[in-house]
């Protein structure tokens, strides 16, 4: 029997133990590792570290990273990332530990490899990393909580943690600055940051050289130009400026609450609140409110229109003649990269061949790109694109009030407009494409408009010769009166001239009234008008007056302008010309 009870303590003390062993715990110490699905949890269970791939079900992700996410929100909400531009890639199976040297390391459990490393200078052999309660992963001795080697605070991602510091530490040189995911998936830093200048300004930037959206001065409770922070009840701003440090901070003033502050991937600085009852994210603060105010967004050649809803249509589309450079990184809100040509330019080809001369595709209504060069020496539109087509770096042009405008290389921060003719730069960009690319689209235009001027041919052919079948069957009928029924009649009952009136609305140039009205607009009715003219010169009496093929396909492409075309003469007769309507007449025809 003692055996026994000696037996069962022995199992129950090992079942605690293991238990003990597999509670979350908010440190890693050298004879501590963490790998696997295991977990550091704060002590007051807000923040949780661990390896994860961030993904969703269309995406299957393969890259792992050390994060720290809010722990008690069941939407994943990645804050900070130790390794995000060196990912741990499956099938290698990653482990957190104090290396050798005294840093935190995360190492290739097979190989025992370093793949990524605090890299402190580290002058105790005691150190053990602890997650705190304000999500700060810190590098300590384990004797000396105050002796800190490395905090994760210093090195932020995307972002700013309560308690933590944006900006500049003047002694060391330490530039803390938030940075944007490149993707919703990877978590390599972006093109856009958040930072705090030496002179204590706050700025929004791209590729941590351009500025598009400053903070303004801070005037003791907020920056100048972002009122929006006083209306976040649940923060206490704080900015320091002086010869050792410039920084802006926060902390709250209730610790249980789940306060998200930071960049995201489009680059906009936000700040938010976690709601329990929702249980979902309260946008308070958000700066550019609208994508396209973000400068290169949508990265080169491409087109930003705001009116689209980003949740079913992106805000992003390519200029005529370019595709989306990535479609990977488009799918997955990385429009950075942008759109290339589908042809390159011809600049520097034999200009004997004006088939090979790169040619302008107007774009309408829209906001210019920046960095323009004003050529003052052009005084035409006409001047101004010669200009362009003789630099092959000139990627496009614009004429206008100010003169003429060109544009080198790559093209940023074209934003289509709500309504150009309310706005003064809603003006026309002239994009260069090569001659092929808008040789393919008319093309495609021309077909359009030979199909219609052909249908339109043919409609009228037939209505004439069913005319004519009328007349020579029944020379008593009259087209002014409607048919009467007829023992010899061929079946057709009725037929009025009011019929035929829309024949002369070419004449009358009101071409508009006779587009179905289920089109809602949705027509160009100088084309329309274009390919009525056509219809109507292939029908004329004299073959002499009707146009070639070549001719044709010149009018529809807009090339050879065509004159109103005469009424033949039975369409002039039947809709209220001059003429006799007698089968004698008909037969003469």
């Amino acid at each position: 029997m003692p055996l026994l009870r000696h037996v069962l303590l022995g199992i129950v003390l090992l079942f605690l133990h293991t238990l003990a062993s597999s509670a979350a715990t908010d440190t890693v110490s050298p004879s501590q590792a963490l790998a696997g699905s295991n977990r550091l949890v704060s002590n007051n269970s807000k923040f949780a570290l661990g390896f994860l791939k961030p993904g969703n079900e269309s995406y299957n992700n393969h890259n792992s990273y050390l994060g720290i996410w809010f722990n008690k929100v069941p939407k994943l909400t990645l804050l900070w990332t130790a390794n995000g531009d060196n990912p741990v890639v499956d099938p290698t199976s990653p482990e957190l530990t104090i290396s050798g040297d005294g840093n935190l390391a995360i190492l290739d459990h097979a190989t025992k490899s370093i793949i990524w490393s605090t890299r402190a200078n580290i002058t105790t052999n005691d150190t053990i990393a602890v997650l705190l309660n304000n999500g700060n992963l810190v590098l300590r001795s384990s004797s000396n909580s105050s002796k800190i080697f490395w905090q994760s605070f210093d090195y932020p991602t995307d972002t700013l943690f309560a308690g933590a510091k944006i900006g500049w530490d003047k002694v060391t040189g330490l530039n803390r600055r938030i940075v944007s995911r490149k993707n919703s998936i990877d978590q390599a830093p972006g093109m856009y940051s958040l930072e705090v200048g030496l002179n204590g300004d706050g700025h929004l930037l791209w590729n941590s050289t351009v500025p598009y959206k400053s903070s303004g001065d801070w005037n003791g409770r907020y920056f100048g130009l972002a009122p929006e922070m006083i209306g976040v009840a649940l923060p206490n701003f704080t900015f320091v400026y002086n010869d050792q440090e410039a920084y802006f901070t926060y902390t709250l003033r209730d610790d249980t609450a789940i306060v998200h502050t930071g960049i995201d991937v489009f680059g906009r600085g936000f700040a938010g609140t976690w709601l329990e009852g929702s249980q979902d994210w309260l946008i308070h603060y958000r700066q550019p409110i609208v994508h396209c105010d973000v400068f290169a967004i949508c990265g080169p050649f491409t087109i930003c229109d705001d009116k689209k809803d980003p949740n079913n249509n992106p805000f992003c589309d390519c200029m005529k003649g370019f595709s989306v450079k990535s479609p990977k990184d488009w799918e997955l809100d990385d429009r950075t990269g942008g759109c290339m040509r589908n042809t390159p330019l011809s600049c520097g080809s034999s200009k004997d061949r004006s088939d090979l001369t790169d040619k302008f595709y107007p774009m309408q209504s829209i906001r210019l790109p920046n960095n323009a060069e004003n050529v003052q020496a052009a005084t035409s539109g006409d001047q101004c694109s010669q200009v362009c087509l003789s630099n092959c770096s000139c990627t496009a042009y614009s004429y206008g009030e100010d003169g003429c405008s060109i544009w080198h290389d790559e093209l940023y921060n074209v934003k289509q407009l709500l309504d150009a003719a309310s706005d003064g730069n809603g003006v026309v960009l002239y994009v260069r494409l090569a001659a092929k690319e808008l040789q393919i689209s008319e093309r495609k235009k021309s077909g359009t408009l030979i199909g219609v001027a052909i249908g339109a041919s043919t409609g009228t052919l037939f209505l004439i010769t069913l005319l004519l079948i009328l007349w020579r069957i029944k020379g008593k009928w009259i087209i002014a009166h409607p048919l009467e029924k007829s023992e010899d009649s061929i079946g057709i009952i009725a037929f009025r001239h009011i019929d035929l009136r829309p024949a002369r609305k070419l004449l009358d140039g009101d071409v508009g009234s006779l587009v179905d009205a289920s089109l809602e607009g949705g027509v160009n009715l100088v084309e329309v008008e274009r390919a009525c003219k056509i219809a109507c010169w292939c029908i004329q009496d004299n073959e002499f007056d009707r146009p070639t093929m070549g001719e044709v396909v010149q009018s529809l492409e807009g090339l050879l302008e065509l004159d109103m075309p005469p009424l033949p003469r039975l369409l002039n007769a039947i809709t209220g010309g001059s003429h006799p309507v007698t089968p004698q007449y008909f037969y003469s025809l």
